[in-house]
């Protein structure tokens, strides 16, 4: 397969599975936070929210890593992932025993505590999950890994429909996390070893010191991303109560239920950036504006109906009772904007091999959420975290942007940025227009805002000859991806 074929392969298929994953998780958190109080609701999301930063603390940017390498030099695939999931083995035992050291000093009922430790068991799954998912991602078989992602978000779903009718409540939900996570880790597992290669487990402490050499300064800025998503919640938490993040969360965790999307789509672009990195600047500069600019393109839809429509989205998701979180969630979708592109960032710097400039970057992002956080909460209350993360977020990305210029690597926003902007607002007005009509001209207006979208976009001459050529060329890629996994299954028979 051509290149373009397997990024618009890859993306097909991410598409799909961002929607229909992105709908399936969605009504997971639908069903937990319509079945339990907001005091509930705020404890799940708390212990989520702990067992998420002790997961990328673990994580450590190390799947990433063996994607870059494999992608670089797949001849060394056994090697590579067989002292990974050895090492994974001993960064979860670790991380495993620091949570159980820290929670019995956290300030929160028992029920939480034990919750707590469960969850961060059940992410460390996932960890293990990653380590042999990176052979899928830098092969670019990523019909496997996002195969994977639905059927985890589907079993998530019933085992979590389950606990609600058999009201076992928060420990029931972790064991729900537990079972769903360690089937995936399991899937991964056979997928790898039926289609590439047996992975033994190979204790090599000199490759271990090679991929996390490596891998920490990348994990460290990952982790302080996922760590400032959380950090909205952990806050909250601080400085007010369990009721008010419960609020908050709703919109919150309904926003974030969407970063889905631009994950599973930026993940095939890593391979691409790892090898153009290194080959032509200018080739890599190509893919980093043309990203940009697809990203920017999914986001403003999004970002417009989150604004205009708050309330009922709201009230159709989550009930009466969320409703006074309406100014939270309108700054919320603005913020999905520089949130989606920023997305990018973390495989662009590890392809150029910059990981400290992206952790320093990332340091200088988290510290000013931070503040925003302690200065905004008092002021604002349950908006001021949303109001932090709109600030925050566009300052990131603006601070990686000139980091890569630095490097030579320029965004040209005026040429990527501009044109799907206009767009966008052109599409907003139109919601905005109906936002009090009746339900039958509401759906009338959101078809009609997506068709004055597209033609916006078509109109401002949006995509340039070489990116419909390359559209047209990937768009053919069924034919190949039909005759390549003929042949795999054909050999592996």
């Amino acid at each position: 397969m051509k290149q373009s074929q397997r990024i618009v392969k890859n993306a097909f298929f991410g598409i799909a599975s961002s929607v229909i994953g992105g709908l399936v998780y969605f009504a997971t958190i639908l069903i937990i936070a319509r079945s339990v109080s907001l005091t509930e609701f705020g404890k799940y999301s708390f212990v989520l929210a702990f067992a998420m930063f002790v997961n990328n603390i673990a994580d450590s940017g190390l799947p990433r890593m063996l994607v870059r390498e494999i992608s670089k030099d797949p001849e060394q695939l056994v090697p590579l992932v067989g002292a990974g999931a050895s090492l994974i083995w001993v960064i979860s035992g670790v991380m495993c025993l620091l949570v159980a050291v820290i929670v019995p000093f956290l300030h929160v009922g028992t029920d939480v505590k034990i919750s707590v430790l469960g969850m961060s068991i059940a992410t460390m799954a996932t960890f293990h999950a990653a380590g042999y998912s990176a052979a899928l991602r830098a092969f670019e078989d990523n019909e496997l890994n996002y195969l994977g992602f639905v059927l985890h978000k589907i079993l998530l779903l019933g085992l979590v429909f389950a606990i609600v009718k058999l009201h076992l409540g928060l420990l029931g939900f972790v064991a729900a996390h537990l079972a769903s996570n360690l089937l995936l880790w399991n899937f991964y597992h056979i997928v790898v070893t039926r289609f590439y290669a047996r992975v033994p487990l190979r204790f090599d402490v000199a490759l271990w010191k090679s991929l996390l050499s490596a891998a920490l300064p990348m994990g460290g800025g990952t982790m302080l991303r996922q760590l400032a998503l959380q950090l909205d919640i952990l806050v909250l938490t601080w400085m007010t109560n369990l009721t008010t993040v419960g609020l908050f969360s709703g919109p919150y965790r309904l926003s974030m239920a969407l970063r889905i999307i631009p994950q599973t789509l930026s993940l095939p672009l890593f391979p691409l950036y790892s090898r153009t990195a290194h080959l032509s600047r200018e080739r890599f500069g190509e893919a980093y504006r043309s990203s940009l600019k697809f990203f920017a393109l999914i986001s403003y839809p999004i970002a417009a109906f989150f604004l205009a429509w708050s309330k009922p989205i709201l009230r159709i998701a989550l009930g009466q009772k969320y409703l006074p979180a309406i100014p939270a969630m309108q700054l919320l979708g603005i913020g999905i904007v520089p949130f989606f592109l920023s997305t990018l960032f973390q495989y662009l710097f590890a392809a150029l091999d910059q990981q400290k400039r992206f952790l320093a970057s990332t340091v200088v992002g988290s510290i000013l959420r931070l503040l925003l956080l302690v200065a905004l909460i008092p002021l604002l209350g349950f908006v001021g975290p949303a109001a932090a993360f709109l600030c925050a977020e566009t300052a990131v990305v603006t601070i990686w942007m000139l980091q890569l210029a630095r490097l030579g690597v320029h965004a040209k926003l005026s040429d990527v940025i501009w044109r799907p902007l206009t767009a966008g607002v052109a599409m907003a007005l139109v919601l905005f227009a109906a936002r009090d009509a009746t339900l039958l001209w509401q759906l009338g207006a959101a078809g009609l805002a997506i068709v004055v979208y597209i033609l916006m976009l078509l109109a401002l001459r949006t995509f340039s000859a070489e990116e419909m050529r390359h559209a047209r060329e990937g768009l053919t890629f069924f034919s190949p991806f039909v005759a390549s996994w003929a042949k795999k299954l054909k050999r592996n028979l």
